[in-house]
């Protein structure tokens, strides 16, 4: 049985004590969550002096941090700026205020966060700005997070694959976690209220120009904050996703390859898209490949971030 078969059928397998760490873990975030609107702060890294210039666009990455974590620390843990040098990105760090969210986890289980309201749109006109200034490239707009970060990056390139070309989804949970684990066929039920979110974009009924070709799940097996299950089923539902994102319909209409090793998986789409996935053995709910130093690090392992440049071809 491949890696794909085992993660459609880790419903019929799921242990009580997933399932509880699962409801204790959307409890947290839940309870965290406090109501009010306050406006997104942001750090930037290699922002150009000449942004109006439109013969140098970059690529721009929106890298997001998890909870009790700052947009600064996690830049600095993860290497992003050291590891993209050569390529000069734009790198964009969205801060979660504690007097939004007690943990400064962002709000991944509110229903705001399952369509294009709310942090979604504060993130994305930040993002449009960039763009529209002509510094950022339209067609290289990449997003990554670890941890609830990783869930509102995996969000954002579901409901806006207008936008996004890519995103790294590490140690996540897949699109509205808290319904998408209620039954077996949740995934594709959720897979298409992803795909509902997507197509919100529509305008006066011209079909959404979708730019989405890359994405990349990562997990490590002995994760006991976001169980690995819930990273299996996040990329379970974004072959779906992308699979029906071409011709809205489930088809399987993909070829499956390795990744790394056996415990990785590409899934490739007649448009050219991917979706990817790789579990690393023997790590916590840590960040892969990161620097050493701080309580989410994994400087042993694989780094998640080359695997990212390998699969979108240095951002291109």
């Amino acid at each position: 049985m491949n890696l794909l078969s085992k993660m459609q059928g880790d419903f019929m397998f799921l242990r009580q004590r997933q399932i509880l760490t699962l409801l204790l873990t959307c409890s947290i975030f839940f309870v965290a969550h406090q109501a009010g609107a306050v406006e997104i702060a942001y750090s930037y890294y290699n922002e150009s002096s000449h942004a109006s210039n439109t013969e140098s666009k970059r690529p721009l990455i929106l890298w997001i941090h998890g909870c009790r974590q700052s947009d600064e620390k996690f830049v600095d843990v993860t290497d992003i700026v050291e590891k993209t040098k050569h390529l000069n990105p734009l790198i964009i760090a969205p801060f979660q205020e504690s007097k939004v969210n007690l943990l400064r986890c962002w709000n991944f289980t509110s229903s705001e966060m399952q369509k294009r309201d709310g942090e979604f749109m504060q993130v994305i006109d930040e993002v449009k700005r960039h763009i529209d200034s002509g510094e950022a490239d339209p067609n290289r707009i990449f997003v990554g997070g670890f941890s609830s970060g990783a869930m509102f990056a995996n969000h954002l390139a579901l409901c806006f694959p207008d936008i996004f070309k890519g995103a790294l989804v590490h140690s996540g949970a897949p699109f509205d976690v808290t319904g998408s684990m209620s039954s077996p066929s949740a995934a594709q039920e959720h897979a298409k209220d992803a795909l509902a979110c997507a197509g919100s974009a529509s305008q006066n009924g011209e079909p959404v120009v979708h730019r989405l070709k890359t994405l990349f799940y990562i997990h490590g097996k002995k994760d006991k904050v976001v169980p690995r299950f819930l990273g299996r089923h996040a990329f379970e539902q974004s072959v779906l996703y992308m699979d029906a994102l071409d011709d809205e319909k489930f088809n399987s209409s993909y070829r499956v390859t390795p990744l790394v090793s056996r415990a990785g998986l590409s899934i490739h789409f007649g448009d050219g898209s991917s979706t990817n996935y790789i579990e690393i053995e023997n790590m916590s709910h840590r960040w892969s490949g990161s620097k050493p130093g701080s309580d989410f690090s994994s400087p042993e392992t694989l780094s998640s971030i080359d695997v990212f440049l390998k699969l979108t071809d240095q951002l291109h």
